[in-house]
Order: structure tokens, then C-alpha cells, then sequence
């Protein structure tokens, strides 16, 4: 059979690009897909053409560096393009693609599937308030459209994305009330520092961000978290309590705050809707962002000729999912035969002291700042969990209590994960309120199982499902 492309890279991110970069440069005829209008993805997104550009950072003057190589290399790139089905095509997969300027669907031998991630939803009372938004909205508000969300936040979240995003909005001229870390990282912060040995950039940049908080006097406490939003037309004040055990807020610590603005951020969840479309084999890691796609060491999946890279297998952060995407490319071009297996055991192991230290550290992270199932225990009964279909947390108890053991059940009695978003909003919130429901018949997540994902992926007009429908 004769394919369009050898490869196909769904996926524009720092993964995707490196992917598509170590193939081409080996001779793989490789195209690129990407729903944005720029490739780089969340971390390397490019600055609008009207910014200065005397104010670029390094991580843009990085994105820039790859996007130009990218152009240099016969890579086909397919941008503000959606990927919405992937179907078994003979040995290899036909894409179905909707976007301006790409085809309907093109062949391709193998894949590389490097979507990232996306932030982790935790459902609480006043979640829904206008003025309450994820720490990836805010950054990409105020970092990159140079646009503020409002005049004075609250921050609250695990992890190191919530200090660049409050020092960015006091920058930015925001007031900053607070930063509220929810995990207690002291003393255990102590039993990693080999794993922090040598990130010193990343300390670095750490400091940066507390340095602007002192200065702005904006308190960093750790252990503490939202439990509350309140408001009429949007939010106007926001409660939060001192979190104990198992991340469950102590009673009798709550202190209310009047912000016009929450910005929340408790990690990552890995964007897996591609994997487990086609039915590669997942496994669950707490500490890695949920459902993953089980891979071997050159990062193919449990489909041959299918290979997964960066944050979709596993949060780890754009460094690890640079090498990661490199790695799968070069995988590639082996097994197209476009790149020896000794040449390419050389290049294999050049990255093999990097990737052993990006991953010790992203597991460092993990290890300190994966909230604990008490967070998303602050929903009540009338707490919307799924947005989509407006399906509230005492609906899901109820699905529960007749006789829903798994979250395919729940979803057939109750429509969670039917919307647009196909669970990507409620499944980790819904998961946790299985889990929670049947705590005495020590049912785990693994056991609940996932969402079931069904092409299209992505919203789509009726006149292109039809159109697919005929061919």
C-alpha cells in the first residue's frame, strides 16, 4: 500500500516537534498536525507579531529555535487543524483531519502522538463563577495576549506552574492576595534534593517568581487551599483552610478573602483521548497524571508502529518531553529503515543521562505536589462535576447507590462524559467520586476503569460526519 506520508505527528508541542525534527532529518517523510495556529504548543507558544520583541524570554527565543529548524526540514505541517478519528488503515492508519487548508484525511504508516496536557479540573461550590479559571487560562491571558484576567487573585493550586502564574500577574500589574500551595512539602522535600540535583536553571526560575512575590509582599502559604468560591454575576470572595491529611480541609482554620479573580491549578492530567481512541493499552499512575499509555523503551505503544511522547504519557515537563519526542523520531526512522540500528544506539545513548534526570525529577514532582483524594472531596451534592451535561455530584452518589460500580456505569445512568468535551472536564472528578462512594468495598481507580472514547474527538460540523460517513 502506498502511504500519503510515512509519518504522521499529532502534536506541534515541544514533543511533536522534536518528534517530527529527528525523523525528517533522517529521511522520513513525516507530517505534522496541530490545532493551534503556531506550533510550539502550551509552553512554546509564540508571542503575537505585535509584541516587542526586545521582551522575549528565553523559553520564546527556544520556541522561535525549533520553529525555524522545523521550517528548514520537509516537514508537511498542517496547523489550526483538528485530528478528530484515527483509523486502522492496512499496516498502518488513515487520519481524519478537519482544518482550513489540510485534506479530509491522508494514510500514513506510523504515528507519533504527542497531544500534552491539559489542566486537571477540581469541582468545589462556585467552581462555575465567572472570574474562576485554570492556571494554564491565566498564563496564556496575561503571558501571551498580555491581557489581565482581573485587579486582584487569588492563586491556589500544587506546584510550580502557580508561582509563574502569580508572578506573572503581578507583573503584569494584578494584586495578588496570596499563593496558596496545598501540599506540605516540608520535611519530605528533603528526601529528593539528589533528584533536584543539576535542574538549576529551574531553581533559578523558582527564586525569580518567589523574589517578585516578596517584593509585591503577596504571602506563599504551604498547606493551604480554596475550599470555596462565592459571588452574585462573578466571583467576589473566595474561602480557603488549611488542608490536613490527605489534602481534607481542617475544620475551624477556613478565612475568607475578597478577590474579583481565583486562579486554580493542581497539575496536569494527560490528554489521552488519541491512545485510547485507537485502543492502546493504559495503565494508571497517580503520581504521573492518571491513564497512561503503557510503552516500551523506545516509547511504542502496545500498537505496533504507534509511539507516544511527552506529557501524554506521563506529566514530566517540556524538557523531558523534548528528549522524548527525539527519542520516538529516531525510533522511527529505525523501523521505516531510514536510520541504522548501531547509528542509532549512538544517539540512544548520548540521551540517556538526560532522560534518566528529567525523569527523576518529574517524579520528584510528582511525588510532593499530587494532591491527595481529599481535594476533590470539597464538592458537595449541588456541585456541578460535569459541565457538559450539567450533571451535579449527588446525581453521580445516586448513580452510585443503584448499583454503578465502574465509570462506564455511571456514565450510562447518568450522561456524565457524553458532552463535548468526552470527559476530558469530569472523568478524574467523577473517578475520584467512585472511588470515595465505595471506599469500604476498597475499589481503586484501576478498577473503575476509564471513559470509552468515540470518534469524532472533537465537535464538528454535521456536514463533515456526513461527508465521512459516504467514504
Amino acid at each position: 500500500m502506498s502511504w500519503d506520508y510515512e509519518l504522521a505527528v499529532i502534536g506541534a508541542g515541544p514533543a511533536g516537534m522534536e518528534a517530527a525534527l529527528a525523523a525528517s532529518e533522517h529521511g522520513v517523510p513525516t507530517v505534522m498536525v496541530d490545532n493551534r495556529p503556531a506550533s510550539g504548543g502550551q509552553f512554546y507558544m509564540p508571542l503575537p507579531a505585535t509584541f516587542n520583541k526586545a521582551s522575549k524570554s528565553s523559553v520564546d527565543k527556544d520556541g522561535n529555535f525549533l520553529r525555524s529548524l522545523l521550517d528548514g526540514q520537509p516537514v508537511k505541517q498542517y496547523k489550526d487543524t483538528l485530528v478528530w478519528g484515527i483509523f486502522p488503515e492496512g499496516e498502518g492508519w488513515k487520519v481524519a483531519v478537519y482544518g482550513p487548508a489540510g485534506p479530509e484525511a491522508f494514510n500514513v504508516r506510523y504515528l507519533v502522538l504527542a497531544a500534552g496536557a491539559y489542566d486537571t479540573p477540581v469541582p468545589f461550590p462556585g467552581w462555575t463563577l465567572p472570574g474562576v479559571m485554570t492556571a494554564g487560562g491565566a498564563q496564556i491571558m496575561v503571558k501571551n495576549q498580555r491581557v489581565v484576567p482581573g485587579k486582584k487573585a487569588l492563586v491556589s493550586g500544587s506546584g510550580p506552574l502557580i508561582l509563574a502564574v502569580a508572578a506573572n500577574m503581578i507583573s503584569a500589574g494584578m494584586r495578588v492576595e496570596a499563593v496558596m500551595e496545598g501540599a506540605r512539602l516540608f520535611p519530605r522535600v528533603l528526601g529528593h534534593a539528589y533528584a533536584a540535583w543539576g535542574q538549576w536553571h529551574r531553581m533559578a526560575e523558582g527564586v525569580e517568581y518567589l523574589t517578585t512575590l516578596v517584593k509585591a509582599g503577596t504571602p506563599y502559604k504551604l498547606g493551604w487551599s480554596v475550599i470555596e468560591a462565592r459571588g452574585e454575576e462573578r466571583v467576589e470572595e473566595v474561602v480557603v483552610a488549611r488542608m490536613g491529611a490527605n489534602w481534607k480541609p481542617l475544620p475551624g482554620s477556613e478565612k475568607t478573602l475578597a478577590v474579583d479573580t481565583l486562579v486554580i491549578g493542581y497539575g496536569m492530567t494527560p490528554n489521552t483521548g488519541l491512545s485510547r481512541l485507537i485502543e492502546c493499552r493504559h495503565e494508571y499512575d497517580r503520581r504521573r497524571g492518571g491513564w497512561v499509555p503503557m510503552r516500551d523503551e523506545t516509547l511504542q505503544t502496545s500498537l505496533p508502529g504507534v509511539y507516544v511522547a511527552g506529557d501524554m504519557a506521563g506529566i514530566g515537563g517540556a524538557e523531558l518531553a523534548r528528549l522524548e519526542g527525539r527519542l520516538s523520531g529516531l525510533a522511527v526512522a529505525v523501523a521505516s529503515g531510514h536510520l541504522e540500528r548501531g547509528t542509532a544506539g549512538e544517539l540512544y545513548g548520548q540521551m540517556q543521562r538526560g532522560l534518566k534526570s528529567q525523569r527523576r525529577f518529574a517524579g520528584m514532582l510528582g511525588a510532593l505536589f499530587t494532591p491527595g483524594q481529599g481535594l476533590f472531596s470539597l464538592a458537595n451534592d449541588d456541585t456541578l462535576v460535569c459541565r457538559c451535561e450539567e450533571i451535579t455530584l449527588g446525581e453521580v452518589r445516586e448513580a452510585v447507590a443503584a448499583g454503578a460500580r465502574t465509570l462506564t456505569e455511571v456514565k450510562m445512568i447518568t450522561r456524565t462524559g457524553m458532552g463535548n468535551c468526552q470527559g476530558r472536564m469530569c472523568e478524574r472528578s467523577v473517578a475520584h467520586a467512585l472511588v470515595d462512594a465505595l471506599a469500604a468495598e476498597q475499589v481503586d481507580f484501576e478498577g473503575i476503569g476509564n471513559y470509552k472514547v468515540r470518534p469524532p474527538l472533537h465537535p464538528l460540523p454535521v456536514s463533515v460526519l456526513a461527508e465521512a460517513a459516504e467514504d
